[in-house]
C-alpha cells in the first residue's frame, strides 16, 4: 500500500512543456535550419554544376576520339551524318531528299549510342519508329542539369560548338543572325581579304578557317579543321571548342543557331568584308584593303593607334535573350551567369561572365594573331 501511495505521487508531479520552453526549442530549430539549409542549396548547386562539367568534359572527350578516327580532324558543324528522308513512298526514290545532321549526331557512336545513331541515319521502312520518336530520345550527357530549357525535355541540348564569327545580318526572318537558321555562317560569307588584292572567294576559307573550329559543308565546299592546325598557330590551350548555351536547340538539328556559338560582326554596306574599327564594326578589324588585310581580326586593344572600347553585343557571354531571338552566344544558369567551356587540347574549365570581350573573343580564333589580335598569355579566365 505504502508502494502504491509513491507511485501516485511521482505522476502527479510531471507536466510537459511550457510556452516559452517550445518557443526557445522552435527558434533553436528555425535557427539551425537557417544556417543549414544555404549549406545545403550550395551544395546541390556545386553537384549541378560538376555534372555540367563532366558532361561537356565527356562530349569533348568523344570529339577528341573523332579527331583520332579522323587524321586529327574536328567535327563538321552540320554534314558529317546525313539520313534520307523519303517524302512519298519507298517505291519512288526520286522523291529522297539527305538531309544533313549536325556534330551531336556525328559523336552518338562515341557516347555509347551507336545503336541510335544506326537507327537515325537509316530511312525507316513501315513499322519502324519515325524519326520523330528517335529524335524525341533523352541523351543525359547533351544536357546540363542547371539548364530549365533542356534537362530532362525530350531530344533537348545544352552544348554548342564553337563556330567561329559569323556575319551579322539585320532583319526579322527565320535563317539571320539570333534564330534557329544558319545566319550567313558558311565560309563564302566571310571573305575578307588575305593578302590578296581582291576578295577572294577561292582562298576565303583561310580567314573563315582562323574564325571557329566547327564549319559546315556548303555546296561540296567541304572545310577542314584539324587539330594540327590550331597548334601550329594559335595553341589548342587557348581555342575554345565547346560551351553551354540556354537556347541551344535540338541535339538532331543542322542549324548554326542551335548546336553552334558564334561571334556576331556587323559589315559594312551589307557585304561579307569588315567595316572599319569604331564605325560600325565594335572595334573589330580595321578595313578590308590588301595593305591592311593581316588586322582583320584586330581589336581596338590589338591596336595601339585606335582608341575607343571593344564590344561584342549580344554574342557576349550570358547576354540577355531578345524576344523571339536565338542567341548563338554561351550562356547558363550557374552563379554569375558564368559557363562550363571545353578547349582543344582536352581540358574543361569555366568562363567568367565579366571577363574581358576582346580576350573572349580571341578564345574563339584557332588563327587570330595571323590576322592582328595579340597572343593571350594567361588561359585561366
Amino acid at each position: 500500500m505504502k508502494i502504491q501511495n509513491t507511485v501516485r505521487v511521482a505522476n502527479s508531479r510531471r507536466r510537459g512543456f511550457t510556452l516559452i520552453e517550445l518557443l526557445v526549442v522552435i527558434s533553436i530549430i528555425a535557427t539551425l535550419a537557417a544556417l543549414i539549409l544555404p549549406g545545403i542549396q550550395g551544395a546541390r548547386a556545386s553537384a549541378r554544376n560538376l555534372q555540367c562539367l563532366n558532361n561537356i568534359r565527356n562530349i569533348g572527350t568523344g570529339v577528341m576520339n573523332f579527331t583520332s578516327q579522323n587524321g586529327g580532324r574536328l567535327p563538321r558543324l552540320a554534314g558529317d551524318t546525313t539520313y534520307v528522308n523519303d517524302q512519298n513512298t519507298e517505291a519512288d526514290p526520286s522523291d529522297d531528299v539527305v538531309v544533313p545532321y549536325g556534330w551531336p549526331v556525328a559523336l552518338l557512336p562515341l557516347l555509347d549510342n551507336a545503336a541510335l545513331d544506326r537507327l537515325v541515319r537509316d530511312e525507316l521502312d513501315d513499322g519502324q519508329q519515325s524519326h520523330q520518336t528517335l529524335w524525341a530520345t533523352q541523351i543525359p550527357v547533351f544536357t546540363c542539369p542547371d539548364d530549365d530549357t533542356a534537362f530532362q525535355i525530350d531530344g533537348q541540348l545544352s552544348y554548342v560548338a564553337n563556330a567561329g564569327y559569323a556575319p551579322f545580318v539585320d532583319g526579322s526572318s527565320s535563317g539571320q543572325w539570333g534564330f534557329d537558321g544558319d545566319g550567313g555562317h558558311d565560309w563564302n560569307n566571310i571573305n575578307w581579304l588575305d593578302g590578296e588584292p581582291t576578295a577572294d572567294t577561292t582562298n576565303a576559307h583561310r580567314l573563315s578557317q582562323s574564325t571557329g573550329v566547327f564549319w559546315r559543308d556548303v555546296n561540296g565546299n567541304r572545310p577542314i579543321v584539324t587539330l594540327d592546325f590550331i597548334s601550329n598557330n594559335d595553341g589548342q590551350t587557348q581555342t575554345l571548342m565547346l560551351s553551354e548555351n540556354l537556347d541551344a536547340g535540338a541535339w538532331r538539328s543542322a542549324a548554326t543557331g542551335s548546336i553552334g556559338f558564334a561571334l556576331q560582326v556587323p559589315v559594312s554596306s551589307g557585304s561579307p568584308s569588315p567595316a572599319a574599327a569604331g564605325t560600325n564594326n565594335r572595334g573589330l578589324g580595321i578595313d578590308d584593303t590588301a595593305a591592311n588585310s593581316g588586322r582583320a581580326l584586330s581589336s581596338v586593344e590589338d591596336i595601339s593607334s585606335l582608341s575607343g572600347s571593344y564590344s561584342i553585343g549580344d554574342s557576349q557571354i550570358s547576354a540577355a535573350t531578345p524576344p523571339g531571338l536565338r542567341p548563338w552566344r554561351p550562356s547558363s544558369n550557374h552563379t554569375g551567369g558564368n559557363v562550363n567551356v571545353f578547349y582543344c587540347d582536352g581540358h574543361a574549365g569555366s568562363l567568367n561572365a565579366q571577363m574581358d570581350q576582346s580576350v573572349y573573343a580571341r578564345l574563339m580564333t584557332p588563327a587570330g594573331t595571323k590576322y592582328g589580335q595579340n597572343v593571350l598569355k594567361d588561359v585561366n579566365f
